[in-house]
């Protein structure tokens, strides 16, 4: 294959691509929802086909891998050079290193929350993302029970994005429409806000939904910590629990920190992150970062399993949103207990 960059692919129609795989696939684990809220109690054949995968807290469902299965479809039939890695086929697979490579690769994980899904509850979604040369450009998120199973008027929400294209929520409208994501867009880039990307499709709202607000001088004072527990819940010292926990009382203190998760659940929420202004960096400070507290910042490896997220903030007169966010991972850095999650080599 010969080599790609991010400016040599048509990225708004990968992200527009993205969205329509993602939404097809979304309004399949609706319909198996509401088949389930309509069985009156009765064992339904996604019930029946509820699968432990490492332990009670990881689980998979035939909706998982028949919504994988209709994403890698779609991808094949419209770019059947592009790789593809997904959650469901890696977690079957004796290889679990993470074979990343700098070819235009596809990360999906077809069903994000299975155990809030298989309770009905609204915080599940489908997430793709796109890879170029190892980094993020595009992602797409679609939470489909989100608003509800009403059988009328219900309505899920796409999260997407893609590299200098911007970050965006849509509402999406059950029974779902494939014209919403051609209508024309609506708002564009003006005189009176210059920064406002193109819209990509009508009725897309610009991410983040309020102006960034400056990060306190002496964060992480006044900032809100959150930490993914994860499935290595063992109570053994210097487990990672136990490591979570210490990094917790630490902090007592906007920063999201995630350890163990796989490239799968991040991929699209990382482009996400990034074009709303954010930053995604290592959760545990790299060698060169200890011994020259000068050096670069650098941005998350997709494989590495630890993510520290800083939502977006603005400049003020002393330094810029980008100073003021390495400021505060270098301050949670020194406050959290590096967390010992690898994979294989």
């Amino acid at each position: 294959m010969s080599p790609s960059t991010h400016e040599n692919l048509d990225l708004a129609e990968l992200h527009r691509f993205a969205a329509e795989a993602a939404i097809l696939a979304g309004s399949y684990l609706r319909d198996q929802a509401l088949l389930r809220t309509q069985a009156g109690g009765a064992s339904t054949s996604l019930d029946d086909s509820i699968q432990i995968k490492e332990n009670a807290a990881d689980i998979v469902t035939k909706a998982d891998t028949h919504s994988e299965q209709m994403i890698t479809g779609l991808i094949k039939q419209r770019y059947p050079d592009h790789k593809i890695i997904g959650e469901e086929s890696y977690s079957a697979a004796e290889e679990k290193r993470f074979l990343l490579d700098d070819d235009p690769t596809w990360i999906i994980d077809p069903l994000d929350g299975t155990v809030n899904f298989v309770h009905l509850f609204g915080h599940c979604c489908v997430s793709i993302g796109f890879c170029v040369n190892k980094a993020p450009v595009v992602g797409a998120i679609f939470a489909p029970i989100l608003g509800g199973l009403h059988l009328t008027n219900a309505s899920g929400t796409l999260f997407s994005a893609a590299k200098s294209l911007g970050a965006w929520s849509t509402p999406i409208h059950f029974p779902y429409d494939p014209s919403v994501l051609s209508l024309p867009a609506t708002v564009s880039s003006s005189d009176a806000n210059p920064s406002l990307k193109p819209q990509p499709w009508a009725h897309a709202m610009p991410l983040p939904y309020l102006p960034p607000q400056p990060l306190p001088s002496d964060a992480p004072k006044g900032c809100l910590y959150l930490s993914e527990w994860g499935k290595a819940r063992l109570d053994t010292p210097e487990s990672n629990l136990s490591r979570k926990v210490t990094s917790f009382h630490n902090m007592a203190a906007e920063i999201g920190g995630r350890g163990g998760k796989g490239g799968m659940d991040v991929c699209a929420g990382i482009v996400l992150i990034t074009e709303a202004g954010g930053r995604v960096v290592p959760s545990a400070p790299p060698p060169q970062c200890l011994s020259d507290t000068s050096a670069p910042i650098p941005d998350a490896d997709l494989g590495g399993r630890l993510y520290l997220a800083v939502r977006a903030c603005a400049d003020t007169e002393n330094e810029t949103g980008r100073q003021a966010q390495d400021r505060l991972v270098r301050e949670v850095w020194r406050r959290t207990v590096p967390l010992n999650y690898s994979r294989p080599v």
